[in-house]
């Protein structure tokens, strides 16, 4: 199993305040899969998607990825297994305005320590997957919303990872940029073997899951496998 999940519990402190964000989730995702998780705004679906990421520790349970037991783990650790096994696309692209976008998509493999002809090439491979390889020369002000976000499709695929995770990344599109968008995540996972997980709202998105859950108050209510 590629993650597992364990009674996941999350809880943020307000003051004296407490908010349980998730109350005991419990989920595997299989190596290929392209989860969808839907739920209303409150039902703790970023935060799902933000432990899975490891861009967060939950209050209990455990999250495992790929046999690894993450909360065992220091932060440098931690930032190392996010940088070689997970991509992240967010609803707003991240872009770093100064640079272009083969830059943008190289960047992890700097982090990295990958050598310079090796991450140029490599980005120019990604941007192509993405259908962008004749606007490398362009900065993210140059660039459509649906352009930017390929650029930030093809940066969370820099490092090979094991899992690509979405956060909304349709949410800020017109109707048929999202499409778009849907259709190449599509086609990642189809073509080239990528395990997605999408949190969403954008129903588009629910049509190419193969297996969706629903999140409300914190507790999964209903899956559905296709």
């Amino acid at each position: 199993m590629l993650v597992v999940t364990e009674d996941l519990v999350k809880v943020y402190k307000l003051g004296k305040v407490e908010i349980p964000a998730l109350r005991g989730v419990s989920l595997d995702i299989e190596e290929g899969e392209f989860l969808g998780i839907f739920g209303p705004s409150g039902s703790g679906k970023s935060t799902l998607l933000h432990l899975i990421g490891v861009l967060d520790l939950p209050t209990s349970g455990r999250v495992i990825i790929e046999g690894v037991d993450v909360s065992k783990l220091n932060e440098d650790k931690r930032a190392e297994l996010r940088a070689k096994k997970i991509g992240f696309v967010f609803q707003f692209f991240n872009l770093i305005p100064r640079l272009n976008a083969l830059e943008n998509v190289a960047l992890p493999m700097a982090f990295m320590g990958v050598p310079r002809s090796e991450r140029r090439e490599r980005a120019l491979k990604l941007l192509d997957l993405v259908d962008l390889r004749d606007r490398w020369n362009h900065k993210p002000n140059e660039l459509s919303g649906g352009e930017e976000q390929r650029v930030a499709i093809a940066r969370a695929l820099a490092n090979d990872p094991s899992i690509i995770l979405a956060d909304e990344p349709t949410g800020n599109l017109d109707s048929k940029t999202g499409k778009e968008i849907v259709n190449l995540f599509k086609r990642l996972n189809e073509e080239e073997g990528k395990t997605i997980v999408i949190v969403t709202h954008d129903q588009t998105i629910a049509e190419v899951c193969r297996r969706i859950i629903y999140l409300r108050d914190g507790v999964i209510y209903k899956e559905v496998v296709k």
